[in-house]
């Protein structure tokens, strides 16, 4: 049976050179495909720029992330809802927290000391987690909610702030699209060159209270926003003669919320109607109320619906930016090295899964666990040939092991980079030893849990010499790029 053989870097990294390029000139760069650990709580925090860097120069679009089950939903789905990401949950001055899929008792302890402190202040904290073990244990109110439910627990929370107008109106008028008038037609937001020609195509209208629309420029402050209608209908007459019948965003938010009573929400989360009572009561008012949303929410095939679903709730309270909300920190200049557009546009279109996820992972060059595995073992849409891996364990990190080992076995050339042999280390032509953060030095700029650590500058030096013939992964990616 095949047996490991010791061979020196130089071999190592000459093979690998001569072997990606090689596969590069005869099928294109995109047929070599890359993966990724997460460098949220892994030593790849100190190198994935660089290896970025490298896998963009190097030509190809397929890089495999965990990101369809841990951060695309409230880094990027947030975005496609307001523009910006979740934001860092501001625990500090908080009146309540509410950890949504987010058990940090157990994952990330600095946080939760941060949390505990709040609670001891005087914050409420809740919890929406299937499992009580841990923030759950600790919480004023733990909602043991059925996995996969949470989209309509915020929809119920969407219902109950709207029947009771207890939203924050005045943020809701100036800030979000909810006066805006849609189009019945066709749902899309009505633009203000649909009445008036002589308007820029990315004005929008909204409704006055005397029934006369108005061109709405969303990058000036809105003109008198309490005359502005929120909740209402309309019919407008367009620049060439047709009715247009039309309807504010917030109608038609508060049509889709109205199934989400609390006896149907209980149905389908497997929640007493006490403690949605409870937890609704919490968004009353415009708090300031902190929230992060992780894996719990993450790993789910609706996870995007669900966070944009939160993110619309969220809203509702005006808690955006706001201290004791969540707040979008500034990070300080820095040059950035891994900049996407260094992918050319040609390759880019090329991301395995574009075409079904346009605005999904593929679009920054992040491909999924399936695609990635499809194209390895079917050809669909091409044969990826090739796989180059720095730390992730993909065989178990991913679902369906037995779909990922093959994939791995069918390649024609396969390096991995990790600090243990682990179970997709096993299947690879060539492992590559990495160091461990000790054993070198690191330079990282911000850090995410606040405007304070965003601000933060670390330089980390080597503590220790390193034992054995080990390798940074920065270093490591430097010296392949030189051959």
């Amino acid at each position: 049976s095949p047996e490991w053989v010791e061979i020196d870097w130089a071999e190592a990294l000459d093979t690998t050179a001569e072997t990606l390029g090689t596969i590069r000139r005869e099928s294109g760069a995109e047929t070599v495909a890359f993966a990724v650990t997460t460098p949220s709580g892994t030593p790849m925090v100190d190198s994935f720029e660089w290896v970025e860097r490298f896998i963009r120069c190097f030509g190809s679009p397929n890089l495999i992330y965990a990101v369809e089950i841990c951060g695309w939903h409230k880094d990027y789905a947030q975005a496609l809802t307001y523009g910006r990401g979740i934001g860092a949950a501001d625990y500090d001055n908080a009146d309540a927290i509410v950890l949504w899929g987010h058990n940090p008792t157990r994952t990330w302890l600095a946080q939760a000391t941060r949390i505990a402190d709040a609670r001891k202040r005087g914050a409420t904290v809740a919890v929406v987690d299937p499992k009580r073990g841990g923030a759950g244990e600790s919480a004023d109110l733990w909602l043991g909610i059925r996995p996969g439910a949470d989209g309509a627990l915020a929809m119920g929370a969407i219902r109950h702030l709207l029947i009771n107008r207890s939203y924050d109106e005045a943020f809701v008028r100036q800030w979000t699209n909810a006066p805006m008038l849609v189009d019945l037609a066709t749902g899309r937001l009505l633009r203000a060159q649909d009445l008036w020609p002589e308007h820029a195509t990315e004005m929008f209208v909204v409704l006055r209270s005397d029934d006369s629309a108005q061109a709405y420029d969303t990058s000036e402050e809105l003109e008198r926003p309490q005359d502005v209608v929120l909740d209402g209908e309309v019919h407008l007459r367009s620049a060439d003669g047709r009715t247009i019948c039309c309807a504010t965003v917030m109608r038609l938010l508060a049509r889709e919320a109205a199934a989400f009573t609390p006896d149907h929400v209980a149905g389908i989360t497997g929640l007493a109607t006490a403690d949605l009572t409870r937890f609704y009561a919490l968004f009353e008012g415009s708090p300031r109320l902190a929230y992060p949303s992780w894996t719990g929410v993450g790993q789910h095939s609706n996870a995007t619906m669900i966070e944009r679903a939160i993110g619309t709730l969220y809203a509702l309270i005006g808690a955006s930016d706001r201290i004791g909300g969540n707040v979008w920190t500034t990070t300080p200049p820095a040059r950035a090295v891994n900049d996407y557009a260094l992918l050319p546009e040609e390759q880019r279109r090329k991301a395995l899964g574009l075409a079904e996820l346009p605005l999904g992972p593929p679009s920054r060059g992040w491909v999924t666990a399936r695609d990635f595995c499809r194209a390895v073992l079917e050809g669909e849409p091409y044969r990826v040939r090739a796989l180059m891996s720095f730390g992730t364990n993909f065989v178990v990190s991913q679902a369906e092991s037995a779909r990922n080992r093959a994939a791995l076995q069918a390649l024609e050339f396969h390096v991995h980079v990790d600090m243990f042999m682990n179970p997709t280390a096993e299947q690879a032509d060539i492992v590559l030893p990495a160091s461990m953060p000790w054993e070198r030095e690191a330079l990282r700029v911000g850090f995410e849990i606040s405007q304070a650590a965003v601000e933060l500058v670390q330089l980390r030096q080597r503590m220790v010499p390193p034992r054995g013939d080990v390798r940074a992964d920065y270093d490591i990616a430097f010296d392949l790029a030189c051959r």
